[in-house]
């Protein structure tokens, strides 16, 4: 296997629609390489609703009190469920296939795999002193009756701190590559229930952590290149702090109509 470089963008703050589109042109360009890693880290200018691939937008928010409250709203690639954006740091991770099973062979499931992709995460979290690991058993069983919201469940690849969910998160796998999607709260905010249909808010009111809980603002701040130096090291990749490329761009500014519409792109998977 070549020697893989792990690339991490901070792209700070974009609209729901950019986020997305510059995800997804990431996965594209590690499918067509497959030479490196990526580890992007993000932030929601205005602040906005994603909802997981499977989800029905429209059966869970009122669309026209949404665009007039001026929040963005989004379709991810990956599944789960909403999860507001707000005050936190978003992650996006993309690794080919070949790669997790060179590193991990071991990991034969979708869910061994997840769970090898944000091991990483997890460690860098414990060593800056939030209280990670992750969810038991028993908070695995908690919140199966949500619909709604991402953080009201918890899966074996879910991330807790103290008692409550930190990290929501989701995957896909594109062109034999994993691409993860993930939220970690700096300090829980959360939306206006007036925006939901009346049958969603019920389900609103979920308990959260938050980094605010356990570490101060500097060690926030400096959190995703903390997290970057944690994966190069774990994957053995040579970390490279990295912006888009032209073709990149290119593949996200095509890639805007389809993250501006709420419709599930046909011949997606």
């Amino acid at each position: 296997m070549p020697n893989y470089l792990l690339r991490f963008i901070d792209s700070g703050p974009r609209s729901a629609v950019e986020n997305m589109a510059i995800d997804e042109a990431l996965a594209m360009s590690a499918g067509q390489k497959r030479d490196f890693a990526c580890l992007r880290f993000y932030r929601w200018q205005p602040y906005a609703l994603s909802f997981g691939y499977n989800q029905s937008p429209e059966k869970l928010v009122d669309l026209k009190a949404v665009a007039e409250s001026g929040l963005g709203i989004v379709r991810r690639m990956s599944g789960g469920k909403m999860v507001f954006h707000a005050d936190e740091h978003t992650f996006s991770l993309v690794l080919t296939l070949e790669f997790i099973k060179e590193k991990c062979p071991e990991a034969k499931t979708f869910l061994d795999m997840f769970r090898f992709s944000i091991e990483p995460l997890v460690q860098a979290l414990v060593d800056t002193g939030v209280p990670a690991r992750f969810s038991s058993a028993r908070e695995m069983s908690a919140g199966r009756g949500n619909h709604l919201h991402c953080y009201a469940a918890a899966a074996g690849h879910s991330v807790f701190a103290g008692q409550h969910k930190l990290i929501g998160a989701a995957g896909v796998f594109r062109n034999d590559c994993l691409i993860i999607h993930g939220s970690i709260p700096i300090s829980i905010v959360h939306p206006s229930e007036e925006i939901f249909l009346s049958h969603s808010r019920r389900d609103l009111l979920v308990k959260m952590s938050s980094l605010k809980e356990f570490v101060d603002d500097h060690k926030i701040q400096c959190l995703p290149a903390t997290v970057a130096m944690h994966y190069a090291a774990a994957l053995s990749c040579n970390l490279s702090e990295s912006e888009l490329n032209e073709t990149e761009k290119q593949y996200a500014e095509a890639l805007l109509p389809r993250y501006s519409s709420l419709d599930r792109p046909t011949g997606s998977e």
